[in-house]
């Protein structure tokens, strides 16, 4: 079996099938980065008020954004760790390449294309201001972000996979 994990995204091989699993956490987790960057900026104004003659007032706003940041942060990572620990067979968004049938098809069953339709392509993940490359598989009516990764290497060991398995990958 082999198997490929970043960033909440994870491809599992067997020997007739291949799961592709979102288990939707790189949207908490940017979140969580982004609400911490706003508490750290309003800590770092609190501070700065404190010292000056600027109006307490102010100074309380701040602390209590500051705390329902903290909430708000808490309440994320608790959503972020119960994906990652959620078993793979209770992901609604699961996809399966079924090796036998050279079909794709959700974990409800439906079929989603056939292999010959599906197309794997690296791209510049624009988010992360190019930080990352992610690997999208798109098919007539449909498209999926299979794996996530900072570099490229990652994202080439995911295509070169797929390459073997007989999928259209560059």
């Amino acid at each position: 079996m082999q198997r490929f994990a970043a960033n909440g995204y994870e491809i599992v091989a067997g020997e007739t099938e291949i799961i592709f699993v979102d288990r939707r956490t790189w949207g908490v987790a940017w979140l969580m980065v982004a609400l911490g960057g706003l508490a750290v900026a309003f800590l770092v104004l609190s501070i700065g008020i404190a010292s000056g003659p600027e109006s307490e007032v102010l100074g309380l706003l701040l602390a209590a954004g500051i705390a329902v940041l903290a909430v708000a942060i808490w309440l994320l990572g608790r959503t972020y760790r119960a994906r990652r620990s959620q078993p793979a067979e209770e992901i609604r968004d699961l996809l399966i390449l079924d090796l036998r049938s050279d079909a794709l098809r959700s974990r409800m069953g439906e079929i989603l294309a056939q292999t010959a339709e599906l197309r794997a392509r690296m791209h510049i993940d624009w988010w992360t201001r190019g930080a990352m490359r992610v690997v999208v598989l798109r098919w007539p009516g449909g498209r999926r972000t299979l794996y996530r990764s900072f570099g490229r290497k990652g994202c080439l060991d995911v295509l070169a996979f797929l390459r073997e398995q007989g999928l259209d990958a560059e």
